[in-house]
C-alpha cells in the first residue's frame, strides 16, 4: 500500500483517495476496491478549484484570458519549453505567448525515426512540420527543439527497474500502458542542456496544451469534470511517485491549479453553453458532433467538432490553418508506441506479454473497469473529478445536479 503525504508535489497532478488512503496508481485503486468495495475519488486540486462559483462567467475576453496565462507562465519559470504538435491544444497556447510578445524559451516537437504509422507521423507529416517551417520563418528568433526520442524506447524496462519496479509493471503507466511518457518522463535526465539548467536551479518547465473542457449535460445542468485519463496521458503516476521538485515542472496549459487557468475553464464552459445550451433544451442529439446518451453521464458533444473548438479557440481560424482530427483506434498502449508494438524488438515483446497479462484470471477484477468489458484494447474508463455545475435550467431538472458524484465513465 502506498500512503502519500498531503504534502506531496505529486498531488498537484491528482490522486485516488479511499478514506485517509491516496495513491497516484489506478491499479492500487482498483485493487483496494476489490479487496473491500467501499467509496472513493479521483481529487483533482478540489479545494482550489471548489472555491469559486462557476455559474459566473468570467467577464474578461477569452483571448484576453490565454494571454495572462502566458504572462502567469512567464513569471513562475526561468525557461519554458512547449512540446508542440501543431495542433488545436498546443497551438492555441503557442499563440497566446506569440501573438503578444511572450517570450517563450523553447518550442520543442518529439518524435520517433522509425514511426510510420501513428496519428502522430501523419499529422507531421501531413501539417506540423510545414507549420514549424513557417513558425521559423516568421520568428527567426525563436528556438526550437526537435527530439528524436525512437532509440531510447528500447530501455523503457531499465528504466521503470531503475526506480525499483520489477513485477506489475504496468502500475507505474497509469490509465495508459504507453511507453512513450515514461521515455518523455526522463529528458530531464536525457537532454543534457535540459538537465544542467535544471541542476543550476532554473525554474524549469515543460509546457502541454491540455485540455479541451470535458462538459456534459444531465438533467438540465450543465457539469464541468476534470477526467484522470487526460491529465495522465502527459504525467505517469511514476514521475508523480518520484517527483521530489528537483526534475522541472509539468504544467498544462489549461488545467494547472492556479487562477488564470480557473478562469480560463469557467469562461470556456460558458462559451460552450452559450453555443448548445438553447438546442440542447429541445434535441441534445441534433446537435453537431453530438454523442451517444449515457443514462448517468449525460449527454456531451465531441471536442473535435468545429464549433466546440470554434467557441473556444476562436484565435485559430483566423488565418485558414488546418488541423489533424483523426482518432486513435486503440487507447491502452497509446496510439504513439503502436510502431514498437508492431516490432520484433525485446522490449516490445516485454511490452506486450505486460499488456496481455491484464487478460489473466489475477487481474480479471480490472475487467469491469475497461471500457469494453474483458477487451483489454479499448482501454480503461475515465475516473472524473468533482463535479463544477456551471449552468442549469430549473425547469428541466429531474434531480439536483450538485448532488450527482465523480466516478468512472
Amino acid at each position: 500500500m502506498t500512503i502519500i503525504s498531503s504534502q506531496s508535489l505529486g498531488d498537484r497532478n491528482g490522486f485516488y483517495q479511499v478514506g485517509n488512503r491516496k495513491t497516484y496508481l489506478k491499479t492500487e485503486l482498483m485493487d483496494w476496491l476489490h479487496h473491500m468495495p467501499t467509496s472513493w475519488h479521483w481529487n483533482y486540486n478540489d479545494e482550489f478549484f471548489g472555491q469559486f462559483d462557476w455559474r459566473v462567467e468570467p467577464t474578461e475576453n477569452i483571448n484576453e484570458l490565454y494571454r495572462q496565462r502566458a504572462l502567469e507562465l512567464r513569471k513562475n519559470y526561468d525557461y519554458i519549453v512547449l512540446y508542440y504538435s501543431g495542433g488545436h491544444d498546443s497551438s492555441n497556447a503557442l499563440y497566446a505567448f506569440l501573438d503578444n510578445d511572450i517570450p517563450l524559451d523553447e518550442i520543442c516537437v518529439y518524435y520517433s525515426k522509425y514511426d510510420t504509422v501513428s496519428n502522430q507521423y501523419k499529422e507531421l507529416q501531413g501539417l506540423t512540420w510545414n507549420k514549424v517551417k513557417w513558425l521559423q520563418a516568421k520568428y527567426p528568433n525563436q528556438r526550437f527543439r526537435f527530439i528524436d526520442y525512437g532509440d531510447m524506447f528500447k530501455d523503457w524496462h531499465d528504466i521503470i527497474k531503475g526506480y525499483g519496479y520489477k513485477d506489475d509493471l504496468f502500475d507505474v503507466f497509469g490509465s495508459m500502458l504507453s511507453i512513450n511518457r515514461i521515455i518523455a518522463d526522463e529528458f530531464y535526465m536525457t537532454i543534457p542542456e535540459w538537465h544542467s539548467m535544471i541542476e543550476s536551479g532554473k525554474r524549469f518547465a515543460w509546457l502541454f496544451g491540455a485540455d479541451k473542457p470535458m462538459v456534459r449535460y444531465l438533467d438540465g445542468a450543465w457539469i464541468f469534470n476534470f477526467h484522470d485519463a487526460f491529465v495522465q496521458c502527459r504525467m505517469t503516476p511514476l514521475r508523480q511517485l518520484y517527483d521530489d521538485g528537483t526534475r522541472g515542472s509539468y504544467e498544462y496549459f489549461y488545467w494547472s491549479p492556479t487562477d488564470a487557468c480557473q478562469r480560463i475553464i469557467r469562461k470556456q464552459c460558458h462559451l460552450l453553453a452559450n453555443t448548445y445550451n438553447e438546442q440542447a433544451q429541445v434535441d441534445f442529439s441534433k446537435i453537431a458532433g453530438a454523442k451517444p446518451h449515457n443514462p448517468s453521464y449525460g449527454w456531451e458533444v465531441d471536442t473535435m467538432t468545429p464549433s466546440f473548438v470554434n467557441a473556444i479557440y476562436p484565435r485559430l481560424f483566423e488565418y485558414g490553418e488546418t488541423y489533424f482530427v483523426e482518432k486513435n483506434a486503440k487507447y491502452i498502449f497509446g496510439n504513439r508506441d503502436q510502431w514498437f508494438f508492431d516490432s520484433n524488438h525485446d522490449g516490445a515483446q516485454r511490452h506486450y506479454d505486460m499488456y496481455r497479462s491484464l487478460n489473466s484470471n489475477l487481474y480479471s477484477h480490472y475487467h469491469d473497469w475497461m471500457n469494453d468489458g474483458a477487451n483489454i484494447e479499448n482501454g480503461l474508463k475515465n475516473c472524473l473529478s468533482q463535479n463544477y455545475v456551471f449552468l442549469e435550467n430549473p425547469k428541466l431538472q429531474e434531480q439536483p445536479s450538485a448532488k450527482l458524484h465523480s466516478g468512472i465513465i
